[in-house]
């Protein structure tokens, strides 16, 4: 059996497991037509279409067929350390068919429209960082040509996968969880183990993101890898060769101000010409003179950080602040998940006079976010909850690197927000001045 087709179901449907969704549903379409029961007299026709039926629901979900198409990468039961084991085959770009140290299954969409018809198709697989680019600005780029032209998702499906492919596409935590303990496994069989501690760790990054109960059985898997190659000091971390901004952020995000600016340029026209048709000039009267107070107005959510860049899409740093406090060892893990709402979270350093915001990134609900490689120093952790626009800030706290025999220990907090003030630390209500 094809390991990469563990249920034979790409089999079934004729299909290689790198075909897009559209030709599995049209494979689908012509074997169903020959496998019904009402056309098929094989006494073992129902099971078969059952199974024809099956195949095609698993695979027409790009969820579901995520966790299908990675069920080969299974996690090493053994206690053997890594170096003793069979070499297993390494993953490779769905693409390119190369080796990459930091492989990902992603998710992107493209949208094409037709009047009152509007089809959103995933491109999904386990991809190279350059593949990835490609990927998603061929599905950015037939979005922006062909999704628009439909009523009525046409222009809300177009947005919504415009700004998902920009920031990245979706990276599914447990499926990209395993894919890279898997990966830190192969290197280990291979004896690069410093790369496979390192691929390791950003397994680790995943699957600490994961809400399920499944959290702790992956960690748990990969903290048995780390142990088996432990050498008493910190895994060095990859350069992140999926930060953004990136080649195809670049790419993507100059077609969207292009077509912001010419939006926004023909309706500054338009609203022009339309105040010159309908609004005479009209003198000042006594009553226009006398000044008025106005309420104070109410709080209205947001859709951009105080730079003006959007909020993304998912838990990210946000582009046009700069990341700093860098090159240390210490890690602050913010836990948004017992939180229903948004929040805009700034890591403040206390040890400069004003204190200064060093990192600046958002936190979708119910989720997390690790602050990671943060020198030593003094800290507070200040946030807007973007649902009621409340300010708060937490305790100082002190994150320390102490060098000893052994290496160096570091500090790793966590600190848990909720919706009414509280967690693990205690909360301050704070002016728009202090954030």
């Amino acid at each position: 059996m094809n390991r990469k087709d563990p249920a034979g179901y790409y089999d079934l449907l004729g299909v290689p497991h790198t075909a897009p969704v559209t030709e599995i549903k049209s494979a689908f379409r012509q074997k169903a037509k020959d496998l019904h029961p009402d056309k098929n007299s094989s006494p073992d026709a129902v099971r078969q279409f059952q199974h024809l039926s099956e195949a095609y629901e698993v695979l027409s979900n790009p969820d579901t067929r995520a966790r299908y198409d990675t069920l080969y990468v299974q996690i090493p039961k053994s206690k053997t350390a890594p170096h003793h084991q069979e070499a297993p085959e390494p993953i490779v770009c769905s693409c390119c068919k190369k080796v990459t140290a930091q492989p990902r299954y992603i998710i992107f969409f493209q949208v094409t429209s037709c009047i009152i018809l509007t089809f959103r198709t995933p491109i999904q697989g386990i991809f190279c960082p350059k593949c990835a680019e490609s990927k998603a600005i061929e599905s950015t780029v037939t979005t922006w040509l062909l999704g628009w032209w439909g009523l009525p998702w046409g222009l809300f499906y177009s947005v919504s996968t415009i700004f998902q492919n920009l920031f990245g596409g979706s990276k599914p935590n447990e499926v990209n969880a395993h894919l890279l303990t898997y990966q830190a496994w192969v290197f280990a069989t291979q004896n690069k183990f410093e790369l496979a501690r390192a691929v390791a760790a950003d397994a680790q990054d995943f699957a600490r993101k994961i809400k399920k109960a499944d959290n702790r059985k992956v960690l748990d898997s990969i903290e048995e890898l780390l142990y088996n190659l432990d050498t008493k000091t910190p895994p060095k971390r990859l350069k992140n060769v999926w930060s953004i901004p990136n080649q195809a952020f670049c790419v993507q995000g100059s077609m969207l101000i292009t077509a912001v600016s010419l939006f926004v340029a023909s309706s500054v026209v338009y609203i022009q010409a339309e105040a010159h048709q309908t609004n005479p000039i009209v003198p000042p009267t006594q009553s226009d003179a006398r000044p008025l107070s106005s309420p104070k107005p109410e709080y209205v959510r947001p859709i951009a950080a105080d730079n003006g860049v959007p909020f993304p899409f998912i838990s990210s740093y946000i582009d046009g602040y700069l990341i700093q406090a860098t090159g240390g060892y210490s890690n602050v893990i913010i836990d948004n998940s017992q939180n229903s709402s948004d929040v805009f979270v700034k890591l403040f350093s206390l040890d400069a006079d004003p204190p200064t915001p060093v990192r600046v990134f958002f936190i979708r609900a119910d989720e997390k976010f690790t602050i990671e490689d943060i020198k030593a120093g003094n800290y507070d952790i200040r946030y807007r909850d973007l649902d009621s626009g409340a300010l708060a800030r937490t305790d100082p706290f002190d994150l320390r690197e102490i060098e000893t025999l052994e290496g160096i220990e570091f500090s790793e907090v966590t600190l848990t927000l909720y919706e009414v003030y509280g967690g693990n630390m205690r909360m301050h209500s704070i002016s728009e001045n202090e954030f």
